[in-house]
């Protein structure tokens, strides 16, 4: 009966084990350039939300004003998100960091643009 149970359990939790070992097999590389307010992003992120929510997001870093990301493909909706260190520190003596991109650009973004498993998936960002 154990062996019958172990089998049993097995065989349930291989296809949930390829379908998260699949979620990352269909992607596609992302490049480009970010600014805010004519400068590169020096350090940040990107998400890429699914619009339709058919496929899961995915997040990539933006280096240097540069984006290098990875994403399944479809119609997306980007989130950039990045910090910058403040010149006062903190009552520890820490450096304070800052969220400085509007939430128009993250949380209430309207960035629409869509990953193509065919062909370069190149976007040029630029935030005010």
């Amino acid at each position: 009966m154990r062996m019958k149970l172990l089998v049993l359990g097995i065989v349930a939790l291989v296809p949930m084990l390829q379908g998260c070992s699949g979620s990352t097999k269909n992607t596609y590389p992302v490049t480009g350039t970010v600014t805010y307010k004519g400068e590169p992003i020096e350090q940040g992120t990107i998400v890429f939300d699914s619009v339709d929510g058919a496929t899961m997001a995915a997040m990539g870093e933006i280096v240097n004003g540069q984006i290098k990301a990875e994403a399944p493909p479809g119609d997306k909706i980007l989130r950039i998100s990045a910090v910058r260190t403040k010149s006062e520190k903190d009552q520890y003596g820490e450096q304070i960091t800052e969220s400085y991109i509007p939430a128009k650009y993250n949380g209430d973004s309207t960035i629409k643009k869509t990953v193509s498993a065919d062909g370069e998936n190149v976007f040029d960002i630029t935030l005010e």
